[in-house]
């Protein structure tokens, strides 16, 4: 009965492992829905639920401008449009993925693919990929 626990536990932990240190889905590899920062943020704004159906969960190409870079244990980049007052889209840069939005700065467009989460006070965007500066 102790071995038959002991080989369990072995088991349980080694898939564990292997479920922890799984390699993310890389969204440069997929087709995103393109849409525009203000697009999606009023989306999410006007019918949560609608927008969760429709993004959540789903590789999104969006473009809008940056006007935020912030650098601390993520990587993230935030995006807003001309009438955002309370809130835009942030993304959370791949990490794979960080060295390409190394001459980016705040007031530039630029399009982003990446997995969306959902709508908290602002649309996050998870693994995101730069896919062109303008």
């Amino acid at each position: 009965m102790l071995i038959f626990i002991i080989i369990v536990g072995l088991i349980g932990s080694f898939i564990a492992y292997r479920m922890w240190n799984k390699e993310h889905a890389d969204a440069s590899d997929e087709k995103g829905i393109p849409v525009t920062a203000e697009v999606l943020f009023k989306a999410f704004e006007a019918n949560e639920q609608q927008a969760n159906a429709s993004y959540v969960g789903k590789v999104v190409e969006v473009k809008g401008a940056v006007s935020e870079i912030s650098k601390d244990s993520l990587m993230k980049v935030t995006l807003t449009f001309p009438d955002a007052m309370m809130g835009g889209v942030i993304i959370t840069v791949d990490k794979r993925h960080e060295d390409a939005t190394a001459g980016l700065k705040a007031g530039d467009v630029a399009t982003f693919k990446g997995f969306c989460s959902g709508y908290l006070m602002d649309v996050i965007i998870k693994d995101g990929v730069l896919v062109k500066p303008e």
